[in-house]
């Protein structure tokens, strides 16, 4: 089994530039597209998860009234930056989302399938706690159907 998931600490350097641990860095090649993430970070993806958070905009199974769309486009979509890996594996953060995800200087890089999410260390324990009421039931939902059994 290939895991896709993962998280590592990395530092922002002067230049705001991030560095990719190694074991992400053979995935993220060639063309990658940045945001600022629905929470506090930043969300670099992949060439076809971008395509995918395009599309879905427009899925009319699941519609979106005027001031959803407009609120998704300038939030999200209108903000997307192509970035790529430099010879070391950094990546340059835009100073917009810099100062949007309060990336400082000691960061998380977390990895979800073909997304990479860059936190700011402070930042995502703050979120740590604040999502931690959502997290007990979740995990207690989870227990209850025996996924968690070693037998």
């Amino acid at each position: 089994m290939e895991l896709k998931t993962g998280i590592a600490e990395s530092t922002l350097d002067d230049k705001g530039r991030v560095s990719i641990p190694i074991r992400f860095r053979d995935y993220f090649q060639g063309k990658l597209f940045i945001s600022p993430c629905y929470e506090k970070c930043a969300m670099i993806m992949t060439e076809a998860a971008c395509e995918r958070l395009l599309q879905s905009e427009k899925n009319p199974e699941k519609p979106l009234d005027l001031a959803e769309r407009e609120a998704l486009k300038f939030r999200l979509v209108r903000t997307i930056d192509e970035v790529e890996l430099d010879k070391t594996g950094r990546i340059a953060i835009p100073s917009y989302i810099r100062k949007y995800a309060n990336l400082t200087k000691d960061c998380l890089v977390m990895r979800d399938e073909d997304r990479l999410f860059i936190w700011d260390s402070d930042t995502y324990q703050a979120y740590i706690a604040e999502t931690d009421s959502l997290f007990r039931p979740a995990m207690n939902k989870l227990s209850s159907k025996d996924i968690f059994r070693t037998d």
